[in-house]
């Protein structure tokens, strides 16, 4: 059986203009980002914002880096484990 998931109509909305918003107008994205609101229209801005921004970062990434943003460092060792080892 599905699950299906009903979002507010008015977060909908602003999340849509939030993000439309921060595209083409980031100054006042940013001022509606500071707002402490409880409405669902500007939480759902806020977060537009937030998903653009994501979006933004994500493709200055480089090619490496945009499947996983977040490398794998258990095989890695920092230079002072290097030495102690060299030093065995």
């Amino acid at each position: 059986m599905e699950e299906t998931t009903q979002i507010d109509p008015d977060f909908l909305k602003g999340f849509n203009d939030g993000y439309l918003i921060a595209q083409y107008e980031p100054e006042l994205a940013e001022k509606l980002s500071k707002i402490e609101a409880v409405s669902p229209r500007i939480v759902g801005m806020q977060q537009g914002r937030e998903q653009f921004i994501k979006e933004q970062l994500k493709d200055k990434l480089p090619n490496w880096l945009k499947d996983n943003p977040i490398p794998d460092r258990t095989n890695t060792l920092s230079k002072d484990q290097n030495k102690q080892i060299d030093k065995e």
